[in-house]
């Protein structure tokens, strides 16, 4: 901005492609209200809108806005790093209390604090604005914490309206969503949505059917719920889409499959489904709702961990076909469809929390 200010009437028509190459998503957003939208010729450009426009958007959604300004360089103070919440021991029998933090680059793990009183699995997490949530984890919980990256402490948010257990969250427009699940009798139809502004949960339209234990996903604006288990206990292949702007489900074209214990991501508006003992990487895309094959895996695992970190889809633990938990972990490339083994967890672990999250590497 000095540069540019030392010969303004020259120099303005080139804050557009200088701005272009600043994070501005990962600024603090005090200093960005104050210095950088405050700013008499940024707010005189209109070239230079939309890129406000997007770190905006990047405060209140965090990495659902999926601009590549929110990934942080190589080398800097931030980078992104890998979550892994609790889950269950090699034979299931022990629900481990960790939480520790995976960075790729330097193939490092750091503890971080452990979620108090923790003694569950197969709850719901996942990352809204670059805070952890974890929902649920035994039969009937009510049980809401969220993990703030910037106090780097586990905080109890408001309890779920209704109590639930292999249900799943998903984040979309800036707001949490809690599907589906079981309560220790049948397998549940209602969603509900939080608001972080007021701390609160409301009912959302409920699945068009019950399941637990399935693949939810956030893309493009709307939620993917893939399989899982239906209320006869049988797996299912349907898929089930919730577009939050009408309030309303719908059904698409069903998987290739019918498993529960799945899990699923989204990157560059293409989903990517793993889990369910099955030995490959499906692909949905929504705009097309067309279903496909990415890779194969070394072998079937459900239960696992997935999330995104650095572009790549990471696979990290789960239950084999033995119903053992396992530590082998593998990232699928989607840019050359290679699926390679990666150095494998501190411990086996399935039916664990996996998130991504910006963190200091001063932690």
């Amino acid at each position: 901005m000095r540069w540019v200010r030392h010969d303004a009437p020259a120099r303005r028509g080139q804050l557009r492609r200088l701005l272009e190459h600043v994070r501005l998503p990962l600024l603090a957003p005090a200093y960005f209200l104050e210095k950088v939208e405050a700013d008499e010729l940024l707010q005189a450009s209109r070239e230079c809108r939309p890129l406000l426009l997007e770190a905006r958007a990047c405060f209140i959604l965090g990495h659902e806005a999926g601009a590549l300004r929110t990934r942080p360089r190589r080398f800097m103070d931030l980078a992104e790093v890998i979550v892994v919440i609790g889950g269950c021991d090699r034979k299931g029998l022990l629900k481990l209390p960790f939480t520790d933090a995976y960075h790729p680059e330097s193939r490092r793990w750091t503890p971080l604090p452990s979620l108090p009183g923790y003694t569950r699995s197969e709850f719901a997490a996942c990352a809204l604005r670059n805070d952890v949530y974890v929902s649920g984890g035994h039969i009937n919980s009510r049980d809401v914490w969220m993990f703030s990256t910037p106090l780097h402490t586990w905080i109890k948010v408001a309890s779920l309206v209704k109590g639930r257990w292999r249900h799943k969250m998903a984040v979309v427009q800036g707001q949490l969503f809690v599907v589906g699940g079981f309560d220790g009798l049948r397998r549940l139809r209602s969603v509900e949505r939080y608001d972080p502004f007021s701390n609160s949960w409301a009912a959302a339209a409920p699945l068009p059917e019950a399941v637990s234990s399935a693949a939810v996903v956030s893309c493009e604006g709307r939620i993917y719920v893939i399989g899982g288990a239906g209320q006869d206990g049988v797996s299912t292949n349907k898929v089930q889409c919730f577009d939050p702007k009408e309030d309303r489900w719908s059904l698409r074209s069903p998987a290739p499959f019918s498993q529960r214990c799945l899990e699923a991501v989204s990157l560059e508006g293409t989903i990517y489904v793993v889990g369910g003992l099955m030995s490959k990487i499906f692909t949905y895309d929504p705009g097309t709702d067309v279903w496909g094959e990415a890779a194969v895996l070394p072998s079937p695992v459900e239960s696992c961990g997935v999330t995104v970190c650095d572009g790549k889809v990471h696979i990290l633990g789960g239950r084999d076909d033995l119903g053992e938990s396992t530590d082998k972990v593998f990232t699928f490339d989607p840019s050359n469809g290679q699926v390679e083994a990666q150095p494998s967890l501190q411990r086996c672990t399935s039916s664990h929390g996996c998130i991504t999250i910006i963190q200091s590497l001063g932690r």
